[in-house]
């Protein structure tokens, strides 16, 4: 069995993607039960639910990391213990932290904590959202490894472009989908979404096996640059030593190592590596990036404990006199 959660405000798109989801997962053969928790919209979200080929539970009111967190953890206990999913779908509140609600399905049912999570942002408000609820915002999105940027058809394309930007550069974990959700749009969508969310994990048949997209951790670090900023050839070295270091003399380490930020003119740099030989360098800037940049790495191992040591050495050498702090997550909208 495998859980997803489908995060996002109120308003902005989560039931329709649903519908889209479960119409793909329906016809694929997966038998799906969607728990629903949206306060003010239950009668709403559950007779559009109901109409789809899937089973749906409400959980009354609340919010399923705060006041309804025994709720929550009893009913995914039962519905393990029904054996009759291949799919669960968590919708929790909009106002839910999904940080919060990670660790509280990693601490009450383990085997479900790493479940994989979905945020819709709605593009029309995103600019609201940023200023009147940067935090929540920066939390749905460090929790997610797919993000659909809905209502996308109501933005002019340049606009579109740019939210695409500070999402990806604040959750560069996940892949971002502008989309429509109206009509057949959310179903079109599900055709591409729908098989990453589930890539690899198992066949309706199937017992439940390990994917490549699993559980990993993430460290993310704040980087001071000196004044003579960081060249593009010296970042992509950065991030090549940082892979390097990270894979040991075993040379098996998976995970990634991004490091973004922005020149004296505002155009973005993004270096990223997987290994010591894929590093990847992208953006408008040709460098040097200038003032205050991001790191994030990301494994699907545990990351050593000396991980912050082990990157102020590589930086000693690429960035001298660069300064490295840990962060809990790189903020949203982008500040550099």
């Amino acid at each position: 069995m495998r859980l997803i959660t489908v995060g996002g405000f109120l308003g902005a798109g989560k039931t329709s993607l649903l519908q889209g989801l479960g119409r793909w997962w329906g016809e694929q053969g997966l038998r799906l039960l969607v728990l629903e928790n949206e306060a003010g919209q239950v009668a709403l979200d559950d007779r559009l639910l109901r109409e789809l080929p899937l089973e749906v539970r409400l959980l009354p009111g609340g919010c399923a990391c705060c006041d309804l967190q025994g709720a929550l953890v009893d009913l995914l206990k039962q519905v393990q213990s029904e054996g009759r999913w291949d799919l669960v779908l968590l919708e929790p509140s909009g106002v839910a932290s999904l940080a919060s609600l990670r660790q509280l399905l990693e601490r009450f049912v383990p085997e479900l904590g790493q479940g994989l999570t979905l945020t819709v942002v709605d593009a029309s408000r995103y600019a609201t959202m940023t200023r009147a609820l940067p935090k929540l915002l920066a939390d749905h999105l460090a929790a997610s490894s797919q993000v659909v940027l809905s209502k996308a058809d109501l933005m002019p394309e340049d606009e579109v472009s740019r939210i695409s930007g500070e999402l990806r550069l604040a959750a560069p974990q996940a892949q971002v989908w502008p989309a429509d959700l109206r009509g057949e749009g959310a179903y079109v969508l599900a055709h591409e979404l729908a098989p990453r969310l589930t890539a690899g994990d198992f066949h309706p048949e199937m017992t439940q096996i390990t994917a490549g997209d699993g559980p990993h951790q993430a460290r993310s670090f704040v980087l001071d640059l000196p004044p003579t900023g960081l060249a593009a050839r010296a970042a992509s070295g950065l991030v090549g030593e940082m892979v390097g270091a990270l894979n040991g003399p075993q040379a098996n380490w998976l995970g990634h190592v991004k490091l973004w930020g922005q020149d004296q003119k505002g155009a973005q740099l993004l270096v990223s590596g997987t290994t010591a030989r894929d590093v990847g360098v992208r953006g408008e800037s040709p460098g040097p990036v200038q003032g205050r940049a991001w790191l994030v790495v990301i494994s699907h191992a545990d990351l050593p404990d000396d991980l912050y040591d082990l990157l102020r050495v590589c930086l000693a050498s690429a960035a001298p006199g660069a300064e490295l702090r840990p962060i809990a997550s790189a903020p949203a909208p982008l500040s550099l």
